[in-house]
Protein backbone atom coordinates (compact mmCIF):
# COMPACT_ATOMS: atom_id res chain seq x y z
CA UNK A 1 0.00 0.00 0.00
CA UNK A 2 1.18 3.51 -0.78
CA UNK A 3 -0.10 6.84 0.54
CA UNK A 4 1.71 9.83 -0.91
CA UNK A 5 1.23 13.39 0.31
CA UNK A 6 1.23 15.15 -3.02
CA UNK A 7 0.28 14.50 -6.62
CA UNK A 8 1.22 11.60 -8.90
CA UNK A 9 3.37 11.96 -11.94
CA UNK A 10 1.13 11.29 -14.89
CA UNK A 11 1.81 9.85 -18.33
CA UNK A 12 4.01 7.10 -16.91
CA UNK A 13 2.03 4.54 -18.91
CA UNK A 14 3.63 3.84 -22.27
CA UNK A 15 3.09 1.11 -24.84
CA UNK A 16 6.45 1.79 -26.51
CA UNK A 17 8.23 -0.92 -24.51
CA UNK A 18 6.06 -3.69 -25.97
CA UNK A 19 5.43 -2.43 -29.51
CA UNK A 20 8.10 -4.55 -31.20
CA UNK A 21 6.98 -7.70 -29.41
CA UNK A 22 3.33 -7.06 -30.21
CA UNK A 23 4.14 -6.34 -33.85
CA UNK A 24 5.65 -9.82 -34.11
CA UNK A 25 2.41 -11.32 -32.81
CA UNK A 26 0.36 -9.29 -35.27
CA UNK A 27 2.55 -10.32 -38.20
CA UNK A 28 2.33 -13.95 -37.12
CA UNK A 29 -1.47 -13.84 -37.00
CA UNK A 30 -1.58 -12.22 -40.42
CA UNK A 31 0.63 -14.97 -41.83
CA UNK A 32 -0.71 -18.06 -40.05
CA UNK A 33 -4.27 -17.12 -39.14
CA UNK A 34 -6.23 -19.49 -36.89
CA UNK A 35 -3.22 -21.70 -36.26
CA UNK A 36 -1.40 -18.78 -34.62
CA UNK A 37 -4.48 -17.87 -32.55
CA UNK A 38 -4.77 -21.42 -31.21
CA UNK A 39 -1.06 -21.61 -30.38
CA UNK A 40 -1.05 -18.25 -28.58
CA UNK A 41 -4.09 -19.28 -26.55
CA UNK A 42 -2.17 -22.32 -25.35
CA UNK A 43 0.99 -20.30 -24.66
CA UNK A 44 -0.53 -17.28 -22.90
CA UNK A 45 -3.70 -18.69 -21.33
CA UNK A 46 -2.72 -22.31 -20.87
CA UNK A 47 -5.91 -23.45 -22.63
CA UNK A 48 -6.21 -25.91 -25.49
CA UNK A 49 -8.90 -24.97 -28.00
CA UNK A 50 -9.63 -26.66 -31.30
CA UNK A 51 -11.83 -23.89 -32.73
CA UNK A 52 -11.54 -20.14 -32.43
CA UNK A 53 -15.23 -19.32 -32.53
CA UNK A 54 -17.79 -20.46 -29.99
CA UNK A 55 -20.35 -22.50 -31.92
CA UNK A 56 -24.06 -22.23 -30.99
CA UNK A 57 -23.84 -25.57 -29.18
CA UNK A 58 -20.80 -24.42 -27.21
CA UNK A 59 -22.55 -21.18 -26.29
CA UNK A 60 -25.49 -23.14 -24.88
CA UNK A 61 -23.20 -25.47 -22.94
CA UNK A 62 -21.22 -22.57 -21.46
CA UNK A 63 -24.42 -20.75 -20.48
CA UNK A 64 -25.48 -23.62 -18.23
CA UNK A 65 -23.10 -22.29 -15.55
CA UNK A 66 -24.87 -18.93 -15.26
CA UNK A 67 -27.03 -18.43 -12.17
CA UNK A 68 -30.48 -16.90 -12.41
CA UNK A 69 -29.70 -13.96 -10.13
CA UNK A 70 -26.91 -12.86 -12.48
CA UNK A 71 -29.28 -13.16 -15.46
CA UNK A 72 -31.82 -10.97 -13.69
CA UNK A 73 -29.17 -8.40 -12.81
CA UNK A 74 -28.03 -8.24 -16.43
CA UNK A 75 -31.63 -7.93 -17.65
CA UNK A 76 -32.19 -4.95 -15.35
CA UNK A 77 -29.05 -3.10 -16.43
CA UNK A 78 -29.56 -3.96 -20.10
CA UNK A 79 -33.05 -2.45 -20.00
CA UNK A 80 -31.79 0.72 -18.29
CA UNK A 81 -28.97 1.22 -20.80
CA UNK A 82 -31.23 0.51 -23.79
CA UNK A 83 -33.67 3.18 -22.66
CA UNK A 84 -30.88 5.68 -22.06
CA UNK A 85 -29.21 5.22 -25.45
CA UNK A 86 -32.48 5.19 -27.35
CA UNK A 87 -33.11 8.67 -25.96
CA UNK A 88 -29.50 9.62 -26.70
CA UNK A 89 -29.50 8.58 -30.36
CA UNK A 90 -29.25 11.64 -32.62
CA UNK A 91 -31.85 12.45 -35.25
CA UNK A 92 -31.21 13.35 -38.87
CA UNK A 93 -31.07 17.09 -39.36
CA UNK A 94 -31.61 19.52 -42.23
CA UNK A 95 -31.97 23.27 -42.53
CA UNK A 96 -32.41 25.84 -45.29
CA UNK A 97 -30.16 28.91 -45.22
CA UNK A 98 -29.93 31.49 -48.01
CA UNK A 99 -31.71 29.12 -50.34
CA UNK A 100 -29.31 26.27 -49.49
CA UNK A 101 -30.87 23.14 -48.01
CA UNK A 102 -28.26 21.04 -46.25
CA UNK A 103 -28.07 18.61 -43.38
CA UNK A 104 -26.64 15.56 -41.66
CA UNK A 105 -27.93 12.00 -41.82
CA UNK A 106 -26.59 9.43 -39.36
CA UNK A 107 -25.47 6.03 -40.62
CA UNK A 108 -24.19 3.18 -38.42
CA UNK A 109 -20.80 1.54 -38.74
CA UNK A 110 -21.38 -1.82 -40.39
CA UNK A 111 -19.29 -4.05 -38.10
CA UNK A 112 -17.51 -3.76 -34.76
CA UNK A 113 -15.45 -5.98 -32.49
CA UNK A 114 -15.76 -5.66 -28.73
CA UNK A 115 -12.82 -6.86 -26.65
CA UNK A 116 -13.88 -8.07 -23.20
CA UNK A 117 -11.00 -8.85 -20.82
CA UNK A 118 -11.35 -12.24 -19.17
CA UNK A 119 -9.50 -15.33 -18.03
CA UNK A 120 -9.07 -14.99 -14.27
CA UNK A 121 -11.80 -12.34 -13.91
CA UNK A 122 -15.01 -11.64 -15.82
CA UNK A 123 -16.34 -8.32 -17.06
CA UNK A 124 -19.76 -8.76 -18.69
CA UNK A 125 -20.50 -5.12 -17.84
CA UNK A 126 -17.95 -4.13 -20.48
CA UNK A 127 -20.02 -5.80 -23.18
CA UNK A 128 -23.14 -4.05 -21.88
CA UNK A 129 -21.38 -0.70 -22.09
CA UNK A 130 -20.10 -1.28 -25.63
CA UNK A 131 -22.80 -3.49 -27.09
CA UNK A 132 -25.92 -1.59 -26.07
CA UNK A 133 -24.98 1.74 -27.74
CA UNK A 134 -23.76 -0.20 -30.78
CA UNK A 135 -27.09 -2.02 -31.04
CA UNK A 136 -29.07 1.20 -30.63
CA UNK A 137 -26.90 2.84 -33.30
CA UNK A 138 -27.89 0.06 -35.69
CA UNK A 139 -24.55 -1.73 -36.15
CA UNK A 140 -25.41 -4.74 -38.30
CA UNK A 141 -22.65 -7.10 -37.10
CA UNK A 142 -21.21 -7.19 -33.60
CA UNK A 143 -18.39 -9.58 -32.75
CA UNK A 144 -17.10 -10.28 -29.24
CA UNK A 145 -13.68 -11.57 -28.26
CA UNK A 146 -12.61 -12.70 -24.81
CA UNK A 147 -9.98 -15.09 -23.39
CA UNK A 148 -11.20 -18.60 -22.53
CA UNK A 149 -11.37 -20.01 -19.02
CA UNK A 150 -10.08 -23.44 -17.99
CA UNK A 151 -13.15 -25.18 -19.45
CA UNK A 152 -12.59 -23.65 -22.88
CA UNK A 153 -15.62 -21.39 -22.47
CA UNK A 154 -15.66 -17.66 -22.04
CA UNK A 155 -17.50 -16.05 -19.13
CA UNK A 156 -21.14 -17.23 -19.31
CA UNK A 157 -22.48 -13.83 -18.25
CA UNK A 158 -20.71 -12.31 -21.25
CA UNK A 159 -22.34 -14.93 -23.48
CA UNK A 160 -25.73 -14.02 -22.01
CA UNK A 161 -25.17 -10.33 -22.74
CA UNK A 162 -24.16 -11.35 -26.26
CA UNK A 163 -27.54 -13.00 -26.73
CA UNK A 164 -29.41 -9.90 -25.58
CA UNK A 165 -27.43 -7.66 -27.91
CA UNK A 166 -27.62 -10.02 -30.88
CA UNK A 167 -23.90 -10.72 -31.23
CA UNK A 168 -23.14 -12.70 -34.38
CA UNK A 169 -19.65 -14.03 -33.59
CA UNK A 170 -17.99 -14.88 -30.26
CA UNK A 171 -14.27 -15.63 -30.37
CA UNK A 172 -12.63 -17.37 -27.39
CA UNK A 173 -9.24 -15.76 -27.89
CA UNK A 174 -7.70 -12.83 -26.05
CA UNK A 175 -4.69 -10.57 -26.14
CA UNK A 176 -2.91 -8.81 -28.98
CA UNK A 177 -3.51 -11.82 -31.21
CA UNK A 178 -7.29 -11.38 -31.39
CA UNK A 179 -6.92 -7.65 -32.01
CA UNK A 180 -4.80 -8.56 -35.05
CA UNK A 181 -7.40 -11.09 -36.18
CA UNK A 182 -10.28 -8.60 -35.86
CA UNK A 183 -8.29 -6.05 -37.85
CA UNK A 184 -7.04 -8.27 -40.67
CA UNK A 185 -9.23 -11.38 -40.53
CA UNK A 186 -8.34 -15.09 -40.40
CA UNK A 187 -10.04 -18.28 -41.57
CA UNK A 188 -12.52 -18.05 -38.68
CA UNK A 189 -12.40 -14.39 -37.66
CA UNK A 190 -14.14 -11.89 -39.90
CA UNK A 191 -12.45 -8.50 -39.89
CA UNK A 192 -14.40 -5.55 -38.52
CA UNK A 193 -14.54 -1.81 -39.12
CA UNK A 194 -13.92 -0.74 -35.51
CA UNK A 195 -12.53 -2.30 -32.32
CA UNK A 196 -13.56 -1.07 -28.87
CA UNK A 197 -13.04 -2.17 -25.31
CA UNK A 198 -10.42 -2.12 -22.53
CA UNK A 199 -7.43 -4.40 -22.17
CA UNK A 200 -3.88 -4.71 -20.88
CA UNK A 201 -0.79 -3.04 -22.32
CA UNK A 202 -0.45 -5.70 -25.05
CA UNK A 203 -4.03 -5.24 -26.19
CA UNK A 204 -3.59 -1.45 -26.21
CA UNK A 205 -0.35 -1.72 -28.18
CA UNK A 206 -2.06 -3.97 -30.71
CA UNK A 207 -4.90 -1.47 -31.11
CA UNK A 208 -2.36 1.26 -31.78
CA UNK A 209 -0.56 -0.85 -34.38
CA UNK A 210 -3.65 -1.86 -36.38
CA UNK A 211 -5.35 1.50 -36.60
CA UNK A 212 -4.10 1.98 -40.15
CA UNK A 213 -6.75 -0.55 -41.24
CA UNK A 214 -9.38 -0.39 -38.49
CA UNK A 215 -10.81 2.35 -36.28
CA UNK A 216 -10.39 2.03 -32.51
CA UNK A 217 -11.91 3.74 -29.49
CA UNK A 218 -8.52 4.79 -28.12
CA UNK A 219 -5.29 3.58 -26.56
CA UNK A 220 -5.86 3.58 -22.82
CA UNK A 221 -3.80 3.07 -19.69
CA UNK A 222 -4.75 2.04 -16.16
CA UNK A 223 -7.92 3.47 -14.65
CA UNK A 224 -7.75 6.74 -12.70
CA UNK A 225 -9.78 8.54 -10.05
CA UNK A 226 -9.60 12.09 -8.74
CA UNK A 227 -11.80 13.06 -5.79
CA UNK A 228 -12.51 16.69 -4.94
CA UNK A 229 -13.69 17.12 -1.33
CA UNK A 230 -14.38 20.07 0.92
CA UNK A 231 -14.96 20.18 4.70
CA UNK A 232 -18.52 18.88 4.26
CA UNK A 233 -17.34 15.57 2.81
CA UNK A 234 -17.89 12.30 4.66
CA UNK A 235 -14.38 10.75 4.96
CA UNK A 236 -15.85 7.23 5.04
CA UNK A 237 -17.58 7.73 1.67
CA UNK A 238 -14.50 9.33 0.16
CA UNK A 239 -12.24 6.54 1.42
CA UNK A 240 -14.63 3.86 0.14
CA UNK A 241 -14.72 5.42 -3.33
CA UNK A 242 -10.93 5.54 -3.37
CA UNK A 243 -10.58 1.98 -2.12
CA UNK A 244 -13.06 0.69 -4.70
CA UNK A 245 -11.13 2.29 -7.54
CA UNK A 246 -7.85 0.93 -6.15
CA UNK A 247 -9.21 -2.60 -6.69
CA UNK A 248 -8.11 -2.21 -10.31
CA UNK A 249 -4.45 -2.51 -9.28
CA UNK A 250 -1.38 -0.75 -7.99
CA UNK A 251 -0.81 1.01 -11.31
CA UNK A 252 -4.11 2.91 -10.98
CA UNK A 253 -3.59 6.32 -9.33
CA UNK A 254 -6.28 7.33 -6.84
CA UNK A 255 -6.05 11.01 -5.91
CA UNK A 256 -7.78 13.05 -3.20
CA UNK A 257 -7.82 16.84 -3.62
CA UNK A 258 -9.31 18.37 -0.50
CA UNK A 259 -9.50 21.78 1.10
CA UNK A 260 -9.84 20.19 4.55
CA UNK A 261 -6.91 18.91 6.59
CA UNK A 262 -9.40 17.06 8.77
CA UNK A 263 -10.83 15.18 5.79
CA UNK A 264 -7.31 14.46 4.47
CA UNK A 265 -6.20 12.98 7.80
CA UNK A 266 -9.36 10.93 8.26
CA UNK A 267 -9.20 9.50 4.75
CA UNK A 268 -5.52 8.63 5.14
CA UNK A 269 -6.25 6.69 8.32
CA UNK A 270 -9.04 4.76 6.54
CA UNK A 271 -6.98 3.75 3.47
CA UNK A 272 -3.61 3.31 5.17
CA UNK A 273 -3.89 -0.46 5.44
CA UNK A 274 -5.48 -1.01 2.04
CA UNK A 275 -3.79 -2.08 -1.14
CA UNK A 276 -3.57 0.71 -3.68
CA UNK A 277 -1.70 3.78 -4.89
CA UNK A 278 -3.25 6.65 -2.94
CA UNK A 279 -2.32 10.32 -3.24
CA UNK A 280 -3.60 13.02 -0.90
CA UNK A 281 -3.16 16.72 -1.56
CA UNK A 282 -4.52 19.56 0.59
CA UNK A 283 -5.48 22.39 -1.73
CA UNK A 284 -5.71 26.03 -0.73
CA UNK A 285 -9.14 26.36 -2.30
CA UNK A 286 -11.72 24.62 -4.45
CA UNK A 287 -10.43 26.78 -7.30
CA UNK A 288 -6.98 25.23 -6.93
CA UNK A 289 -8.46 21.73 -6.71
CA UNK A 290 -10.49 22.32 -9.88
CA UNK A 291 -7.42 23.63 -11.71
CA UNK A 292 -5.41 20.53 -10.75
CA UNK A 293 -8.26 18.21 -11.70
CA UNK A 294 -8.68 19.80 -15.12
CA UNK A 295 -4.95 19.53 -15.76
CA UNK A 296 -4.97 15.89 -14.65
CA UNK A 297 -7.95 15.15 -16.97
CA UNK A 298 -8.86 11.97 -15.07
CA UNK A 299 -10.93 9.04 -16.25
CA UNK A 300 -13.18 9.37 -13.16
CA UNK A 301 -13.85 12.56 -11.23
CA UNK A 302 -15.82 12.27 -7.98
CA UNK A 303 -17.16 15.41 -6.30
CA UNK A 304 -17.78 15.45 -2.54
CA UNK A 305 -18.60 19.12 -1.90
CA UNK A 306 -21.53 21.33 -0.96
CA UNK A 307 -23.53 22.45 -3.98
CA UNK A 308 -21.78 20.01 -6.29
CA UNK A 309 -23.95 21.13 -9.21
CA UNK A 310 -22.20 24.50 -9.15
CA UNK A 311 -18.89 22.84 -10.02
CA UNK A 312 -20.22 20.97 -13.04
CA UNK A 313 -19.81 23.84 -15.49
CA UNK A 314 -16.24 24.36 -14.32
CA UNK A 315 -15.19 20.83 -15.27
CA UNK A 316 -13.39 20.88 -18.61
CA UNK A 317 -11.56 17.56 -18.67
CA UNK A 318 -12.96 14.34 -17.19
CA UNK A 319 -14.14 11.06 -18.65
CA UNK A 320 -16.99 10.64 -16.18
CA UNK A 321 -18.22 12.72 -13.24
CA UNK A 322 -20.10 11.44 -10.19
CA UNK A 323 -21.45 13.15 -7.08
CA UNK A 324 -21.53 12.50 -3.31
CA UNK A 325 -24.07 9.68 -3.20
CA UNK A 326 -23.38 8.32 -6.68
CA UNK A 327 -20.00 6.61 -6.37
CA UNK A 328 -17.71 6.11 -9.38
CA UNK A 329 -18.32 2.36 -9.05
CA UNK A 330 -21.96 2.94 -9.95
CA UNK A 331 -20.88 4.23 -13.36
CA UNK A 332 -19.22 0.86 -14.00
CA UNK A 333 -22.61 -0.83 -13.98
CA UNK A 334 -25.41 1.61 -14.79
CA UNK A 335 -23.46 3.97 -17.01
CA UNK A 336 -23.81 6.21 -18.81
CA UNK A 337 -20.62 4.29 -19.74
CA UNK A 338 -17.46 2.93 -18.16
CA UNK A 339 -15.37 2.74 -21.34
CA UNK A 340 -13.55 6.02 -20.76
CA UNK A 341 -10.39 7.90 -21.77
CA UNK A 342 -7.37 7.67 -19.48
CA UNK A 343 -3.86 9.10 -19.39
CA UNK A 344 -5.02 12.69 -20.07
CA UNK A 345 -7.05 11.76 -23.18
CA UNK A 346 -10.12 13.24 -21.48
CA UNK A 347 -8.76 16.53 -22.82
CA UNK A 348 -10.07 15.57 -26.27
CA UNK A 349 -12.33 12.51 -25.87
CA UNK A 350 -15.14 11.37 -23.63
CA UNK A 351 -17.13 8.30 -22.70
CA UNK A 352 -18.08 5.73 -25.32
CA UNK A 353 -21.59 6.52 -26.59
CA UNK A 354 -23.93 5.76 -29.46
CA UNK A 355 -22.04 8.43 -31.45
CA UNK A 356 -18.98 6.16 -31.54
CA UNK A 357 -20.93 3.74 -33.73
CA UNK A 358 -22.50 6.31 -36.05
CA UNK A 359 -21.16 8.33 -38.97
CA UNK A 360 -22.47 11.81 -39.77
CA UNK A 361 -23.01 11.88 -43.54
CA UNK A 362 -23.18 15.41 -44.94
CA UNK A 363 -25.95 16.05 -47.48
CA UNK A 364 -26.47 18.98 -49.85
CA UNK A 365 -29.94 18.70 -51.31
CA UNK A 366 -31.11 19.59 -54.83
CA UNK A 367 -31.52 23.34 -54.50
CA UNK A 368 -32.29 25.58 -57.47
CA UNK A 369 -32.89 28.89 -55.74
CA UNK A 370 -29.60 29.47 -53.94
CA UNK A 371 -28.99 33.08 -52.94
CA UNK A 372 -27.01 35.00 -55.57
CA UNK A 373 -24.49 36.29 -53.01
CA UNK A 374 -23.73 32.75 -51.81
CA UNK A 375 -23.16 31.55 -55.39
CA UNK A 376 -20.85 34.45 -56.13
CA UNK A 377 -18.92 33.75 -52.91
CA UNK A 378 -18.46 30.10 -53.91
CA UNK A 379 -17.33 31.02 -57.43
CA UNK A 380 -14.88 33.63 -56.12
CA UNK A 381 -13.31 31.38 -53.48
CA UNK A 382 -13.06 28.39 -55.86
CA UNK A 383 -11.17 30.50 -58.40
CA UNK A 384 -8.99 31.99 -55.64
CA UNK A 385 -7.96 28.42 -54.70
CA UNK A 386 -7.16 27.63 -58.34
CA UNK A 387 -10.14 25.35 -58.94
CA UNK A 388 -11.54 26.82 -62.17
CA UNK A 389 -13.66 23.76 -62.93
CA UNK A 390 -15.13 23.81 -59.44
CA UNK A 391 -16.36 27.32 -60.15
CA UNK A 392 -17.68 26.40 -63.58
CA UNK A 393 -19.55 23.34 -62.27
CA UNK A 394 -21.45 25.64 -59.92
CA UNK A 395 -22.01 28.47 -62.42
CA UNK A 396 -23.33 26.23 -65.21
CA UNK A 397 -26.15 25.03 -62.94
CA UNK A 398 -27.08 28.41 -61.62
CA UNK A 399 -26.12 30.77 -64.43
CA UNK A 400 -29.58 32.30 -64.39
CA UNK A 401 -29.16 33.22 -60.75
CA UNK A 402 -25.89 35.09 -61.22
Amino acid sequence: MTVVHGLPQQNQYSISSVLNYVKQIIDDVRNRGDKALIEYTKRFDGIDIDTVELTPSLRSKCLEELKNDVRRAIDTLYDLLMRFYQEFKPKDFQIQLSGVRMGIIWKPIESIGVYVPGGRKSYPSTLLMAGVPAKVAGVSRIAVASPPNKTGCIDPATIYVSQLIGVENIYRVGGAQIIAALAYGTESVRKVDKIVGPGNIYVQAAKALVRDVVEIDGVEGPTELVVIADESADPKLVAMDMAAQAEHGMDSPVVLLTTSSRVAQAVEELVRDLKGSFYIYVANSIDEAMKIANEFAPEHLSIHVRDADKLLNRIRNAGAVSYNYSPPALIDYIGPNHILPTNKWARVRGALTVYDFLKPVAVLFDDREIDKNVLEAVETLARYEGFELHAKSVVMRHVRNI
